[in-house]
């Protein structure tokens, strides 16, 4: 099962996943790839402080932070000794692991009173967006699971921040955490904001959108900068942030090309205690693999447009990624002052991984308001089992395009 990179997380977002070749030893990391003068570093288990502080004294490393769930430091060291650093540690004896704090980025191609003519991803009934005819019921059935749930437990949101006074939004928000240099967790840049609304806008209140799971409440998780990149030191806590606060499904419209083990760590903290882990594929238009959306206890989500088939720019491997979910043209909420992305004020159109991420942790929250939600292996199966089998599935993605009617219905 299982781009973007400055591995301060691509949020699958407002750019085409860039192409970025995984790190190793015959390939050079480029210095805007990671932090500047930071890297992770686990030791193994039974090091003495003593042998601890004598490595971090011989590499003139400093610590700065400690991502405490996984007993990983974020190190300081030296600007431009980064990749010498990481090297000289992996050869340690007493050194589980040491990398390069990489960073991820956004994942969008930017480009109630809509529901019925915007919101097709929800309910397709052939509206012509953008000038693209629709095809009807090309769509999750959102209004259809309603009637059977109308979900209610927590979703993490890590990514940009989202709009702290938004109309349509920030009563959803019940948590907020901001782990970026960023000085406040409000959304500056613009996608998190819309991330958001896609999976719990306030939903029949006359005005603005539908959220795919209305009664659900929002964790607001800033592992984004301002720029939309952030580093997978900021993801991981993240991760164990909202694991330990009690998110069932943790989304992330984001993504990078290189592996990292303190970021696969965190995901498994995650699934490990009983969280729903979604994570977009990428916007690179190919089958390279994007992180974390690519570990196995995370669900890797592709993107279609609304006649049902994959969206060009979505990245795609039957191997690797296992649903799909409308993500092209879709309309959400967007801050309500000024933002980088710089679409219109409230809200308007966004397309990318990013936003079918968000259509599919919705569902997924739908379900563990249903009788099938008895745990984070039952959820994934049941959202999984019951995707409609459209064109492109066993070829571009293993399960098929999400469908939350089918998946809560008892």
């Amino acid at each position: 099962m299982k781009k973007a990179f400055i591995i301060s997380f691509l949020l699958i977002a407002l750019l085409t996943l860039l192409g970025l070749p995984i790190f190793n030893k015959s390939v050079k990391a480029k210095n805007d790839d990671f932090v500047s003068g930071q890297i992770l570093v686990k030791f193994k288990s039974g090091t003495s402080q003593e042998d601890k502080n004598k490595q971090l004294e011989n590499n003139k490393a400093k610590v700065k932070n400690k991502i405490e769930q996984l007993d990983t430091f974020v190190l300081q060291v030296p600007a431009n000794a980064e990749e010498k650093v990481v090297a000289a540690l992996s050869k340690n004896p007493h050194v589980e692991y040491a990398e390069l704090d990489y960073k991820a980025e956004a994942f969008l191609v930017p480009n109630d009173t809509y529901f019925t003519q915007r919101q097709w991803g929800l309910e397709n009934t052939g509206q012509t967006i953008n000038g693209v005819v629709g095809v009807v019921d090309a769509d999750v059935d959102g209004p259809a699971a309603w009637d059977t749930t109308q979900g209610g437990v927590k979703v993490a949101i890590l990514d940009t921040g989202i709009d702290q006074n938004h109309e349509d939004l920030s009563a959803k928000v019940v948590l907020q955490r901001n782990f970026t240099d960023s000085p406040t967790p409000d959304d500056l840049y613009g996608h998190g904001t819309h991330v958001g609304g896609i999976v719990a806008a306030v939903t029949n209140n006359g005005l603005g959108v539908a959220g795919g799971c209305p009664n659900c409440q929002l964790m607001n998780g800033k592992v984004l900068n301002d720029s939309g990149s952030g580093a997978y030191s900021w993801i991981a806590n993240g991760i164990t942030w909202a694991t330990d606060n009690g998110a069932k499904v943790i989304n992330m419209s984001l993504g990078s090309s290189v592996r990292s083990r303190t970021l696969e760590n965190a995901v498994n903290y995650a699934w490990n205690r009983g969280v729903v882990v979604v994570a977009a594929a990428g916007n690179s238009a190919n089958t390279s693999k994007t992180y974390p959306g690519a570990y196995n206890s995370v669900i890797a989500v592709a993107a279609t447009n609304n006649k049902d088939q994959k969206a060009s720019f979505s990245s795609y491997g039957v191997k690797w990624v296992d649903v799909a979910a409308p993500g092209e043209n879709i309309y959400s909420t967007f801050p309500n002052h000024p933002y980088k992305i710089n679409k219109s004020l409230n809200y308007d159109y966004a397309s990318g991984t990013s936003m079918a991420t968000p259509m599919t942790s919705a569902v997924a929250a739908l379900i563990w308001s249903t009788p099938y939600g008895t745990s984070a292996s039952q959820v994934r199966a049941r959202l999984e089992s019951t995707a409609d089998k459209i064109s492109g599935t066993g070829v571009y993605w293993s399960k098929g395009r999400v469908n939350s009617a089918n998946a809560v219905a008892q």
